[in-house]
């Protein structure tokens, strides 16, 4: 009777190891798609995304320009529904020159996030305005869905966004907010010494143009996809007031680095206007801390986005960052 029972449990466990293999390959890589997504009612021009996912080939790098991007272009997709991460990158001016202004800059978090089992869609928004960039998500998730690579391979229920930056109050409005021009005005007629926010805000200014922002006009309203989390990366959250947030209450994770330029108001008023407390974490390094080491041709053309302190091991923290992020978008989607 004790060895019939010890075949059986022998027997289960060996069923459960097996299911749980089936439905979980052992080892996960990153592969990488670029697309482009056409012209259409909410996007006047085309543009091209990133579409990071979790591929059981071996990984490789793909050289796109001076960038080395940690994953195998063009590889299969690894079976079975899939949650979605919609990213938006940063894109303000500093000191004239471009800092963020790019999905690549976030490479090694968005193939982190893809080995363990998501896909990352990430548009190149160029100068776009923060509305137009959240048309962009939009605009770029279906055409996503509608790619035969990855049509079968999406849980459309399952959808969170991630905004570094100005990226951030992007990934805000996807979710619902609302940006408040008045209030943008009115903290940067308060704090001029704020260049990084008051300069790379959600309006029209560019690198070397003044800041005025009683001319911009309030971007028009878009249809919020409404992600069931959010991950924010040293957001732009100055433009935000708690009735324009009052619709965000999904589950919200906030990163601030210690050193950061960007002005202490963005996060701290996140915390006290969104619905719901958001968990904020703290980390060390500069407000460019979660993006990739720069290729040498990037560092020689803005030293502010690939410099860090003596003391700062910005792979190890980005590292961590990535596994506490996936960790969140497991837990909330």
């Amino acid at each position: 009777m004790r060895i019939r029972l010890l075949r059986l449990a022998l027997a289960l466990l060996i069923a459960a190891v097996a299911s749980a293999a089936q439905a979980q390959p052992a080892s996960l890589h990153a592969g990488i798609a670029r697309l482009t997504v056409p012209a259409g009612d909410d996007v006047a021009e085309p543009f091209d995304a990133l579409v990071w996912y979790p591929t059981p080939e071996t990984e490789g790098v793909w050289r796109v320009g001076p960038f080395r991007l940690p994953a195998r272009h063009g590889a299969k997709v690894v079976t079975g529904r899939l949650p979605v991460v919609l990213l938006s990158h940063g894109g303000g001016p500093t000191d004239g020159k471009p800092t963020g202004g790019s999905p690549m800059q976030l490479g090694e978090l968005s193939a982190s996030l893809a080995r363990r089992g998501f896909i990352v869609i990430a548009p190149f928004h160029g100068t776009a305005r923060s509305a137009e960039r959240v048309a962009q998500l939009r605009s770029a998730f279906g055409t996503v869905m509608a790619d035969p690579r990855f049509a079968d391979r999406i849980d459309a229920n399952r959808l969170g966004t991630l905004g570094f930056s100005l990226g951030g109050a992007v990934a805000l409005e996807l979710a619902g907010g609302q940006s408040d021009v008045k209030a943008f005005n009115a903290y940067c007629a308060e704090h001029p010494e704020d260049a990084m926010t008051c300069n790379g805000g959600p309006g029209e200014v560019r690198a070397g143009a003044s800041v005025r922002r009683s001319d911009a006009s309030p971007s028009p309203p878009v249809t919020p996809l409404r992600p069931k989390a959010i991950v924010l990366l040293d957001p732009l959250g100055v433009p935000f007031t708690r009735d324009g947030l009052s619709d965000v209450t999904q589950p919200v994770l906030l990163y601030r680095p210690r050193q950061s330029k960007l002005g202490e108001a963005n996060a701290r008023g996140l915390t006290g206007a969104l619905p719901r407390l958001p968990q904020l974490q703290f980390v060390p390094g500069g407000h460019f801390i979660f993006t990739d080491t720069c290729p040498p041709a990037l560092k020689a053309e803005a030293p502010i986005l690939c410099e860090d302190a003596p003391s700062i091991d910005r792979a190890a923290i980005r590292s961590e960052v990535a596994a506490k992020v996936a960790t969140f978008f497991r837990d909330n989607l």
